[in-house]
């Protein structure tokens, strides 16, 4: 039994019958993945407490000191 590559991910091998691999069938059906990241609890990784949005660099409370003591971005 010989494998292929997904032609749509290039990634992971499928059987020559098949059409795509489990992980795009399920992309495309709108499934989520375990590989997924998951952006609702993000930390700040500058105090590790602070949660932070997906578009933020660090927390309000880091940034504050930052500016602060004089430090740019």
């Amino acid at each position: 039994m010989k494998y292929v590559k997904c032609p749509r991910c290039g990634l992971n091998y499928i059987l020559p019958d098949q059409q795509l691999c489990r992980v795009c069938l399920d992309e495309l059906a709108g499934k989520k993945s375990i590989f997924d990241e998951d952006f609702d609890d993000l930390i700040c990784p500058y105090c590790n407490k602070n949660k932070i949005d997906a578009d933020e660099i660090m927390c309000a409370q880091c940034r504050a000191k930052r500016y602060k003591n004089g430090g740019d971005m």
